[in-house]
């Protein structure tokens, strides 16, 4: 019965896809609205989709969603985002205060970067993916990904007055 590979679909990726869309969107309403849409796509086209292939092409049509959003509205901005940290212990008051004035630094360099900059590095140093992973979901070949990234983050170092880790 397809319906529970849909819902184990939904399960499985829901969280995943609303973060991606509330980094690119910045805004959780619409955030929710999209990844709704997304999987009412893919209930749609779930019986096109190759196996094992769920994932990347949620990520491409909520990416798509977001990127027509953008085109409609004629605005190009970024969205927040707050990497979060796990860490063994519990940082103290201080550290905390740090981390999150370090994250609003971050945040708003990352706003000042061109779409494809922020996009590629949502999906390759805040999501994780792999290269390959990102290739699928952007549409672009493996080169254009790495050199893409490079420049993002040459230019968020720009942003960032030349402090940034590599990583």
């Amino acid at each position: 019965m397809y319906s529970l590979k849909i819902e184990e679909i939904f399960y499985l990726h829901n969280h995943t896809i609303f973060k991606y869309l509330y980094y690119l969107l910045n805004d959780e309403k619409l955030a929710e609205d999209y990844t709704q849409e997304t999987f009412v796509r893919y209930l749609k086209h779930h019986q096109t989709i190759k196996e094992g292939a769920d994932l990347a092409w949620l990520r491409c049509t909520a990416r798509n969603l977001a990127y027509d959003h953008y085109r409609r509205k004629r605005i190009i901005q970024f969205v927040p985002f707050l990497q979060q940290h796990e860490e063994q212990a519990s940082p103290s008051p201080h550290q905390w205060l740090m981390q999150q004035e370090d994250a609003k630094m971050l945040y708003l360099a990352i706003r000042k970067l061109k779409i494809t900059y922020r996009d590629v590095i949502i999906l390759r140093k805040i999501e994780g993916l792999s290269i390959e992973e990102t290739c699928t979901i952007l549409g672009w070949n493996e080169g254009k990904v790495k050199n893409t990234l490079k420049r993002a983050l040459i230019a968020l170092k720009k942003q960032l007055g030349g402090e940034m880790d590599e990583e």
